[in-house]
C-alpha cells in the first residue's frame, strides 16, 4: 500500500496518520478547469510533489463545443442538454444559457443521459491516474452535484419557482439525476478512485438555500442513497457543503458521509464545526476561497492556517489540508503559495521527492 494512500485512508478513520494529508487539485493530466484548460500544460504546484490526495476535477458534465456566440465564445452542450459558453471574461469559468426543462411541468419529450456514452472519457482518466497517480488518494467529485444539476436542468428562476409550487416535479428530477451519478459512481471506481465527494451547493452565506424541513423530507433520503451506492462500492464518501452549512451540519451523520469538505468554512463558523463535526467526522478545508485567498495577503493566508490549524487538526487524525490553485478566476500566486508553505510546516515527517 502507498504511504500516500495509507496515510489519507488513517487520517479518515481517525486511526493515527504519520503527518497531516495534503491534496490538491492542480494535478498536470487532470485539472481542466471546467474543460476551459488543458490538463497536460498543467504544472503541480512548487511544494505539493509531496501531495497525498488528488481532488479529481474532471467534472461530472462533459460538454461538446456546438458553435460560437457573437463574441466568438465557445458554445457548449452538456450530456444533459445544458447550453453553457466559455466567456471572455477570465473571471468566470461558464455561462448558463439554456436550461432543457425549463418551463416543463412533466419529463415528457427529455431523456436522460446514458452513462455508456462517457466510456471514452472515463477510459482516458483511468489509464491518466493508472500512469501518473497510481500511489496517490484520487477523490473524484460529482461537480455539478445532483442538486446543482437539477438547477442547472430548470434554470435557476424556473428551479426556485417549482420548489415553491412544484416540489414534487422537482424532487422527481432530482431522484433522477441521482439515479445518473450512482451509474457514475461505478465508472469512478473503476478508474482508480478511493473516495466520491457529492458538491451539494446547499448553502448561502445566509444559510440555506432552500427550508431545512423541505430538504430532509424530500431530497436528504436520496442523496443518502448515493453515498449508500458510493459504501457499497467500497470507497469512502464525501460531502461538499458551499455556504453555511450549521442547519444541516447534523444530518450528515446518518447519511453514511466519511467526510465534510467546505471551501468557505467561516461562514459556517469554527465554532459550529468544532461542536458538531470535529473529532467526529473527517474535515477537509482550503484556506478561504471567497475572502483570504482571493483577496488577502501571504500574511492573511499563513495566519489562517495556523487557525485553521490549532481549530482542526488532531494527533488522532479526521484532517485533510486542501491546496488550490484556480483558473478562470486565478488565485493570487503568492497567497497561493503561501498556503503551501504554511501547511507544509505542518507536515514535517511527509515523504520528500
Amino acid at each position: 500500500m502507498s504511504v500516500h494512500i495509507e496515510n489519507v485512508k488513517k487520517a479518515i478513520e481517525f486511526n493515527k496518520p504519520d503527518y497531516l494529508p495534503m491534496e490538491t487539485n492542480h494535478v498536470p493530466g487532470i485539472y481542466n478547469a471546467y474543460h476551459t484548460l488543458d490538463p497536460d500544460v498543467v504544472e503541480l504546484i512548487p511544494g505539493t510533489a509531496n501531495f497525498d490526495a488528488l481532488w479529481l476535477q474532471t467534472y461530472s458534465w462533459v460538454p461538446v463545443v456546438i458553435g460560437k456566440t457573437d463574441k466568438g465564445e465557445p458554445l457548449r452542450k452538456d450530456q444533459f442538454g445544458i447550453v453553457t459558453c466559455v466567456p471572455e471574461n477570465m473571471n468566470s469559468t461558464y455561462t448558463l444559457l439554456e436550461h432543457p426543462l425549463e418551463g416543463k411541468t412533466t419529463l415528457e419529450g427529455y431523456e436522460f443521459p446514458d452513462i455508456e456514452d462517457l466510456n471514452p472519457w472515463f477510459d482516458n482518466l483511468g489509464k491518466v491516474i493508472k500512469e501518473k497517480y497510481s500511489d496517490r488518494f484520487v477523490d473524484a467529485f460529482i461537480d455539478a452535484g445532483i442538486f446543482l444539476t437539477t438547477q442547472f436542468l430548470f434554470g435557476a428562476n424556473d428551479f426556485f419557482l417549482k420548489l415553491a409550487t412544484d416540489l414534487d416535479f422537482v424532487v422527481e428530477v432530482y431522484a433522477k439525476v441521482a439515479e445518473y451519478y450512482m451509474q457514475m459512481v461505478k465508472k469512478f471506481k473503476e478508474a482508480g478512485a478511493h473516495q466520491v465527494t457529492v458538491i451539494e451547493d446547499l448553502g448561502s452565506n445566509a444559510g440555506l438555500v432552500l427550508n431545512p424541513v423541505v430538504w430532509r423530507k424530500n431530497f436528504k433520503p436520496i442523496a443518502t442513497k448515493v453515498f449508500k451506492t458510493i459504501h457499497e462500492y467500497g470507497m469512502y464518501t464525501g460531502i461538499c457543503i458551499d455556504g453555511d452549512a450549521k442547519q444541516v451540519l447534523d444530518d450528515l451523520f446518518d447519511m453514511e458521509i466519511d467526510q465534510l469538505f467546505i471551501p468557505d468554512y467561516k461562514v459556517t463558523g469554527v465554532k459550529a464545526l468544532r461542536d458538531t463535526i470535529i473529532g467526529k467526522m473527517s474535515f477537509k478545508v482550503t484556506v478561504d476561497m471567497v475572502g483570504t485567498l482571493p483577496l488577502g495577503t501571504p500574511e492573511d493566508v499563513r495566519k489562517e492556517v495556523y487557525e485553521m490549524m490549532d481549530a482542526f487538526n488532531s494527533p488522532e487524525g479526521g484532517f485533510v489540508c486542501e491546496v488550490v490553485r484556480w483558473h478562470r478566476p486565478a488565485y493570487p500566486e503568492d497567497n497561493v503559495l503561501a498556503s503551501v508553505e504554511a501547511f507544509n510546516e505542518w507536515r514535517k515527517n511527509a515523504p520528500q521527492y
